[in-house]
């Protein structure tokens, strides 16, 4: 009778330490991955479109315009 239940503690025991090192492996996945996308140079971002049309004039001709 008692080694029924100390075979059944191990048991439980034996479970939750696997639980438990899924859990990590998971978690160890997740941040290798985050560590393999954060060492790579960030891309350089050219938009393909634009909203707001460029100014071309200069800040003293942008001045000089306000004032006349």
């Amino acid at each position: 009778m008692a080694t029924e239940a100390s075979m059944e503690k191990i048991k439980r025991e034996l479970h939750r330490a696997v639980d438990s090192m899924r859990s990590d492996l998971t978690r160890v996945e997740i941040l290798t991955a985050a560590l393999s996308a954060f060492s790579r140079p960030v891309p350089d971002y050219e938009p393909a479109f634009h909203h707001v049309q460029r100014i071309k004039l200069s800040a003293h001709e942008l001045g000089a315009t306000e004032q006349h």
